[in-house]
């Protein structure tokens, strides 16, 4: 019985049985007892008319001759049979019971003077066949002082046949109501149960993921009500699936395409989930393998510190490897219980920020070193004049050369400086005009042949024929081609010749400024443009250089959208490549 209709049917029933049952069983009873109270009437109505045909009319001895018995036998109703009992018990008439002994409780309080009437109390029949159930009253009667009872009695069959057939008609009834009012039932709960059989198809719809159909609403009852609200359900339900997989959908691309790695861990210290960030950042490490102990372990976290870590709270290490630095951050998340329902490590690449940090603590001592060095010198010279030298004037005109010289460098140094602060700033647009490259490369020339001849050193420039267009700063671009020139004839023997020559493509101008100096190193050319980086550190010092030049042409050259590159062979000397872009109205 697992379907509601079949258990209120079933329920139904049984209440209409019981009921029936009941009230048949009280009808009965009450019929039974009408019945008997009728036939007790009855009994005293042959009584009466015994003590007055047969008592009255004859004499104690002749009782036995009266027609009255005979009448009794065959006429009546209900074949009622009737007698005359003295006070002993002994039956004195009707002839065929005569001297039969007769006692019961209703012939008992009969000779006591009290009528009675006994339901169902055996005893034999006139006609000798037996015994049987009998409704019998006694009552006392007296003539000429001598007490006698009158003793009727009615066979208890025709009760108990009228009580069957009524029973029998009362089953049938029972039975036929049953079926009529199971059958109406059947219907009724039928309106009931359909809707909540329907109920029940949308809802496993609803569980699958299907939320297109609805249910139709066909009463306002409660059921009707219900359909409705689960509708209403239904729709808010979908509408919060959709927001739920949107914000979902967003948080997991969120996750997926940021920069910095994500990790998810359970409270067992399983993995729950790693974006791609995660696995590129941990490039040597197969996550799937780690639990939560053993990432943080691998990480350099206290993995006992991280267990007790409250939600609020956050935990962080810097993991190295080589010159790869990831910044790593740990908290626990809880829903509402006091217990952590899991960790979420992020890690973020902060190499580069390291390595820019390295370089301004690295910057500002090269600053403070190439400061100190000019000063240290100027105030020992200094010092040295003052404590007498200045006697001497050659020594004095020495000394003031050399403080000269360094107070020189350091104004160069701090010029650098300011050209190096007002790029990076980028407070002020370049003014640019539209120039000829082959122009600027001449001038430049021409302004470091003055160099050049103090050591013998020759300058050959192979130009362009025909004017080549740039969209630049002039005086940007001369710095940038005079301090590469200055370069090459600083670090070239004397009676050398530094060759310049031109290259043009579709996109570019290319000039090649070559020298024939001692050459590069290969491990220094990637850093030859970083600030304060020379090669040779003594030797660039004893010619006045800064370290700052080739970072100045670097930035000068990309703030023009170009590039400056280096190649060199040790011994056989180094070509600056200046790349630019051609001019295109």
């Amino acid at each position: 019985m697992n379907s509601i209709k079949t258990k209120l049917i079933g329920i139904y029933a049984v209440v209409i049985l019981i009921v029936m049952i009941v009230s048949g069983t009280v009808m009965l009873l009450t019929m039974r007892q009408m019945e008997i109270g009728r036939t007790e009437d009855q009994l005293r109505g042959i009584g009466n008319m015994i003590y007055a045909e047969v008592v009255q009319q004859y004499e104690r001895d002749q009782f036995h001759l009266a027609a009255t018995w005979g009448a009794l036998g065959q006429g009546a109703e209900y074949n009622i049979e009737g007698m005359i009992i003295s006070e002993a018990g002994i039956v004195i008439a009707p002839e065929a019971l005569r001297g039969l002994r007769i006692l019961n409780q209703a012939i008992l309080s009969a000779i006591a003077g009290e009528e009675r009437a006994v339901v169902g109390r055996p005893g034999p029949d006139i006609a000798g066949t037996g015994q049987r159930q009998w409704i019998s009253l006694a009552m006392p009667a007296n003539r000429d002082g001598e007490n006698f009872i009158i003793y009727t009695r009615i066979s208890t069959q025709f009760l108990n046949e009228s009580l069957f057939n009524i029973t029998i008609t009362l089953v049938t009834m029972v039975l036929v109501s049953l079926v009529l009012t199971l059958i109406l039932w059947f219907f009724l709960a039928n309106t009931i149960t359909a809707p909540i059989v329907n109920l029940t198809r949308h809802t496993k719809a609803i569980a699958s993921g299907d939320f297109s159909s609805k249910i139709v609403v066909k009463s306002k009852d409660e059921i009707g009500q219900l359909a409705h609200d689960f509708n209403h359900m239904a729709q808010e339900l979908h509408d919060s699936l959709i927001s739920i997989t949107s914000e979902k959908n967003k948080s997991v691309a969120i996750l997926q395409n940021t920069s910095h790695g994500v990790l998810a861990y359970d409270a067992a210290g399983n993995l729950t989930h790693a974006n791609n960030a995660s696995a590129e950042l941990l490039s040597g490490v197969d996550l799937q393998n780690y639990n939560l102990q053993g990432i943080l372990e691998f990480l350099g976290f206290d993995p006992k510190d991280i267990y007790s870590l409250p939600p609020e709270e956050i935990r962080e290490v810097t993991y190295q490897d080589q010159d790869y630095f990831i910044l790593a951050c740990v908290t626990s998340y809880a829903s509402q219980s006091a217990t952590a329902d899991g960790y979420i490590i992020v890690l973020q690449d902060v190499s580069r920020q390291v390595k820019l940090e390295n370089m301004r603590k690295e910057f500002v001592a090269n600053v403070s070193h190439e400061l100190r060095t000019p000063l240290t010198s100027i105030r020992t010279y200094a010092e040295t004049l003052m404590q007498g030298a200045m006697e001497d004037p050659e020594t004095a005109k020495s000394f003031l050369k050399v403080i000269d010289d360094e107070a020189q460098r350091m104004t160069l140094l701090v010029s650098d400086l300011l050209e190096l602060s007002r790029i990076d700033s980028k407070h002020s647009a370049l003014d640019m005009d539209v120039v000829d490259i082959v122009a600027l490369l001449r001038l430049a020339v021409q302004q470091s042949q003055f160099l050049a001849n103090t050591k013998g050193q020759k300058i050959e420039i192979e130009e362009s024929s025909s004017p080549c267009f740039i969209e630049a700063n002039s005086s940007r671009i001369n710095q940038v081609i005079s301090n590469i020139l200055s370069n090459a004839i600083k670090y070239s023997p004397e009676n050398t010749t530094i060759h310049v020559t031109m290259e043009m493509s579709e996109k570019y101008f290319r000039i090649f400024i070559k020298d024939e100096g001692m050459g590069i190193p290969a491990e220094s050319i990637p850093r030859l443009f970083e600030r304060f980086y020379r090669v040779d550190k003594a030797r660039a010092r004893a010619m006045g250089g800064t370290g700052l030049g080739l970072a100045i042409v670097k930035e000068i050259m990309e703030e023009h959208g170009g590039r400056v590159h280096v190649t060199s062979q040790m011994g056989e000397g180094t070509t600056m490549v200046l790349r630019f872009n051609r001019y295109s109205e």
